[in-house]
C-alpha cells in the first residue's frame, strides 16, 4: 500500500489550504496511507523572534500517533483551533480541550505536553524533514520517489496533488 509523507506546519496558511484539498480529494484513493509530519516552519531554537511556535501542537501530534488516535482528526482540529477560533497554539490548556474533544485522555495530555515527554522527538522530527528529507518549504508530500514541494509563498494546488495521489497508486 503506498504511503505519503506528509510535512507542514499549523500555522503555515499554504498547509491549511493544501491538507484540505489532500482531504477532499482522499476518499477517492483508498489505497494510499498518509504519514502524518506536522513540524515547525520557523523552529522556536531558531528563530526565537517568529511567533507563534508550534513545538507544543506538534508535541501533542506525537502524542496522539504514540497513542494510536486519530492523527487527521488532531490536525482537523488544531487547524481550525488556530484559524477558525483564533487560540494560541502556545497555551497548553486549548491544546489540552482539543485533545479532549478528540476523546483522549486530557490529564496524560496536559502531563505530557507541561513535562515535554515528547519534545526530543519533535526535534527529531524536523530533523527527519529538514535534514534527511531536504522539505525546503511546507507543505511537502512525498511519495517514495515522488515528490510535491510547496512553492514558497504559493504553496500548491489541488491538481497538483491528485497527480501525486495518482502516481502514489501506480
Amino acid at each position: 500500500m503506498p504511503v505519503i509523507e506528509v510535512f507542514f506546519d499549523y500555522t503555515c496558511p499554504f498547509c491549511q489550504r493544501g491538507l484540505g484539498f489532500l482531504w477532499e480529494l482522499l476518499p477517492g484513493y483508498p489505497r494510499v496511507q498518509i504519514d502524518w509530519k506536522p513540524v515547525e516552519a520557523h523552529p522556536r531554537l531558531e528563530e526565537p523572534w517568529h511567533r507563534p511556535y508550534v513545538d507544543k501542537a506538534v508535541q501533542g501530534a506525537l502524542f496522539v500517533k504514540c497513542r494510536g488516535g486519530d492523527e487527521a482528526a488532531y490536525h482537523k482540529r488544531i487547524l481550525r483551533a488556530y484559524y477558525d477560533e483564533h487560540h494560541d497554539l502556545e497555551d497548553v490548556g486549548m491544546l489540552t480541550a482539543c485533545a479532549k474533544d478528540l476523546g483522549l485522555p486530557a490529564k496524560e495530555f496536559w502531563d505530557a505536553l507541561e513535562k515535554s515527554t515528547f519534545a526530543e522527538a519533535q526535534l527529531e522530527a524536523n530533523e527527519y524533514a529538514y535534514g534527511l528529507k531536504k522539505v525546503w518549504a511546507v507543505p511537502t508530500l512525498i511519495c517514495g520517489d515522488r515528490r510535491l514541494d510547496a512553492l514558497l509563498n504559493v504553496g500548491i494546488t489541488k491538481k497538483q496533488i491528485q497527480k501525486l495521489l495518482e502516481g502514489c497508486q501506480s
